[in-house]
């Protein structure tokens, strides 16, 4: 869609494997099942894409196949 001239968005989580993107220095603090958590978002363009990669500690000990897969 995007080489057609269409603008694209899309939102991943911040996995360890994912270096594209910068700071944006946007945090949010969430209440998910009664405990607190810390967000940040990176914003990447990647292949005409802009990419908003959303930052939390529970993405950063995934690599490769453990992403989708693991204990």
């Amino acid at each position: 869609m995007a080489a057609r001239g269409h603008r694209v968005m899309a939102v991943a989580p911040r996995y360890a494997c994912y270096e594209e993107g910068w700071e944006t220095g946007v945090r949010l603090e969430l209440d998910v099942f009664h405990s607190r958590h810390q967000v940040g978002f990176f914003h990447g363009f990647v292949n005409g894409v802009d990419v908003v990669f959303v930052d939390h500690p529970c993405f950063s000990d995934r690599h490769g196949s453990a992403i989708y897969a693991g204990e």
